[in-house]
């Protein structure tokens, strides 16, 4: 799983009262849109400009007030116009896609609006809260200018949070609030950070490693700046938070876990799906995938069971979950585990592909404050640059009662062949605008993750049965998720029956599975994106190697669908279509 602040979706930001300028050309218009909006978009954001390496605005923090929310939506809206006037008639293929993958962003957005999402915007897998110190991996500290930077950005820290709190109460007044459970969950993410515990220890790290180049006085003086903006900005407004949310959050939390049961609830999910998918699925059509993918993969996990000797999948599973073997002595056993697999990909990625990324990947361990309760890994995207490499983090805490099982698969999905090389090549395409380098298609994303899991079976990887389970065991989860998503938020299902179903049909560790059911309950539909996008790249695969025949070609095939950034589904299939022709008219 990819970190969200990689690619944020939009939905708050500061008016940036940037003239689209008008162009008599549709080409130029369009051209002068994009980057009209690009800008809108930095500026709004300015973490997110962080990530992707522009440091103009290192020194800011996104202003979630309510005012600036329906600013942001009144220009999106005029924005919107403008990009419609343009006659698409007039305009080229690749135009015409990067046009519509736009229009598909702004309007998603715009939809959105009606369930007031400002209202909700923390969770335990997602909000300022957690958020904050890890937009400090990737704010740079090479300069005495990025360390004033930093220090700004601390004394900014209380503003959001008193507007959050303001957006979270508006949300009391409109019934618009999450379960209880999720809330407990940030609560138990935001008390260490208010008592200057090592919880803070992100937040001091950039000390540690501040450069010869800074005079040791100036040292001095930035660490005390720092120190200054913990102590009288940063820690009060975690503690101004946690006494929010336990005193007047909690009690309004409601008490079902599906967004059924908020007003709107079915519109609501409806949107979500959508959202996330890019599709029209419906979620009783999603269920049913859903149940249908655990049948198949159960039969293929049978198979590997068998061929060991186990009379069944039940037998086979009991004898998993107690071989000693599958599980790390340390933390370090387990991420030389992960980087084992990433090396031994990055030999064969030729074999597969055309186009390779040039930005470096590392493997490190997970920051301890947000471990406890994260996925088993999760990959942040470097600079389009190269200068900060893309990270992989593996998350090691209590590392020992960890299952090394998907190890194999998870490195593929997370590094390569998966996110870290999708989003890799995405930011350094050059025929495509910069918003299309980092459209925030989860669909897409994840979909691609999901298929580079299964991809390196086809070059002999995953030679040991019990780490090619491992992948059937992953697969699985995604699929489990396309029933538990849609029992929860449209069938009314409790959360005692998602655990049951996870017990029933899953092989992971019970803390896995409380975290993932929870995580479900709080990130409705984000969790079908995975099986609907994997399915749909399998599916153009098998169309383009059935209408090419003996011309298809799997790595032009693989560049062609990472040649574009990532993309709604539509437009990927319409991406795809067009590359078929050309290959046939090459025949």
């Amino acid at each position: 799983m990819k970190t969200k602040l990689i690619i944020p979706v939009l939905l708050s930001a500061t008016l940036s009262g940037a003239a689209l300028p008008p162009s008599p050309l549709p080409s130029k218009t369009l051209d002068h849109l994009f980057r009209a909006y690009w800008e809108h978009t930095l500026r709004t954001y300015p973490e997110f400009a962080t990530v992707v390496g522009d440091g103009r605005y290192n020194d800011r923090l996104s202003d979630v007030s309510l005012g600036a929310i329906q600013k942001d939506f009144t220009w999106k809206r005029a924005f919107l116009a403008k990009l419609r006037a343009v006659p698409k008639k007039e305009l080229v293929a690749d135009q015409l896609l990067s046009r519509d993958v736009l229009d598909t962003l702004i309007q998603d957005q715009l939809d959105g609006a009606r369930f007031r999402p400002w209202e909700l915007p923390l969770s335990q897998m997602d909000g300022l809260h957690i958020n904050f110190p890890q937009l400090f991996g990737s704010h740079p500290f090479k300069t005495e200018k990025d360390y004033r930077d930093y220090v700004s950005r601390l004394k900014a820290f209380p503003k959001s949070v008193d507007d959050t709190i303001a957006n979270l109460r508006s949300g009391i007044s409109h019934q618009n609030v999450p379960p209880k459970l999720v809330i407990q969950e940030v609560i138990r993410q935001v008390r260490p950070l208010c008592a200057g515990s090592t919880a803070m220890a992100p937040f001091l790290e950039p000390m540690n490693k501040c450069p010869d180049s800074i005079p040791t006085a100036r040292q001095a003086e930035l660490r005390k700046d720092v120190d200054a903006a913990l102590k009288s900005a940063v820690t009060p407004a975690y503690a101004r938070l946690l006494h929010f949310l336990e005193k007047e959050y909690l009690p309004s939390g409601r008490a079902e876990p599906g967004i059924w049961s908020l007003k709107d609830g079915e519109a609501r999910y409806r949107y979500a799906i959508r959202h996330h998918t890019t599709s029209n699925l419906d979620a009783k059509t999603i269920h049913e995938i859903g149940l249908k993918e655990v049948a198949r993969i159960e039969t293929e996990m049978t198979a590997i069971g068998a061929s060991l000797g186990f009379k069944d999948l039940t037998a086979f599973r009991a004898a998993v979950a107690k071989k000693q073997d599958l599980h790390p002595k340390d933390g370090a056993e387990l991420v030389a585990r992960y980087q084992g697999y990433v090396d031994g990909m990055a030999a064969e990625l030729p074999k597969l592909f055309g186009r390779l990324p040039k930005a470096p990947l590392v493997v490190v361990p997970m920051e301890a404050f947000r471990a406890e309760g994260a996925a088993a890994a999760d990959y942040n995207a470097g600079t389009p640059d190269g200068k900060r490499p893309g990270r992989f983090s593996v998350n090691t805490f209590k590392a020992e009662s960890r299952t090394m099982l998907t190890c194999e698969s998870t490195a593929y999905h997370e590094a390569i062949p998966g996110h870290h090389m999708q989003i890799a090549i995405a930011q350094e395409l050059e025929s495509v605008p910069e918003f299309q380098k980092h459209a925030p298609f989860t669909v897409f994303e994840e979909g691609w993750a999901l298929y580079s899991e299964r991809l390196p079976k086809e070059l002999g990887f995953y030679k040991d049965p019990y780490s090619d389970y491992g992948r059937l065991n992953d697969e699985m989860l995604r699929a489990i998720r396309l029933v538990l998503d849609t029992g929860v938020h449209a069938l009314h299902w409790t959360r005692a029956q998602m655990v049951d179903y996870f017990r029933a049909h899953g092989s992971m560790d019970e803390v896995d599975i409380q975290s993932e059911t929870d995580r479900y309950i709080a990130w409705p539909g984000q969790a079908l994106s995975y099986k609907i996008g994997q399915m749909k790249i399998l599916e153009l695969r098998d169309k383009a190697k059935q209408k090419l025949g003996p011309a298809f070609d799997l790595k032009g095939f693989h560049d062609c669908v990472l040649g574009g950034g990532a993309l709604p589904l539509d437009l990927l299939e319409r991406r795809v279509n067009a590359w078929m022709v050309e290959c046939e008219g090459t025949k």
